[in-house]
């Protein structure tokens, strides 16, 4: 069952522009995160949490992932929402049921946790990341 909205991710041209717009706009700082905070290399971006909600700023350093690929199809914008669930596999079962298949055919699992991705074309346009924190694995 999904516990919550975990991110907002934002796909951005130039990471560190877009800090500094963000820093400034929400009078929050920004926690930058590198290629070890994401589930595929050649990404890297920035945190900026408010209140209870993280944004996460994501730029690619590398032409064949998934982001650089949004950005040059569609430019900046949302690239994803992730949802908190506390069972990946309940979560992944349920899907099925509803005739969703994810992305990925084995989830990825690091020290941010387990992840998975649902299609755009399954959720009206919006690319959803299914997330089981580290913590709560």
């Amino acid at each position: 069952m999904v516990k919550s909205i975990f991110s907002i991710n934002i796909a951005v041209a130039d990471l560190d522009a877009a800090v500094k717009r963000y820093e400034a706009f929400f009078g929050v700082k920004a926690e930058l995160r590198g290629s070890a905070g994401f589930a595929f290399p050649g990404l890297r971006g920035a945190r900026i949490t408010i209140g209870t909600v993280r944004l996460n700023l994501i730029t690619s350093d590398a032409p064949d992932t998934s982001v650089a690929r949004f950005l040059e199809k569609k430019g900046e914008g949302v690239f994803l929402v992730s949802a908190e669930v506390d069972d990946m596999q309940e979560q992944l079962s349920k899907l099925n049921d509803m005739g969703i298949k994810p992305i990925l055919k084995e989830s990825a699992e690091g020290s941010w946790g387990i992840v998975n991705f649902v299609h755009p074309k399954e959720m009206h346009g919006v690319q959803f990341e299914i997330l089981q924190p580290a913590e709560q694995q």
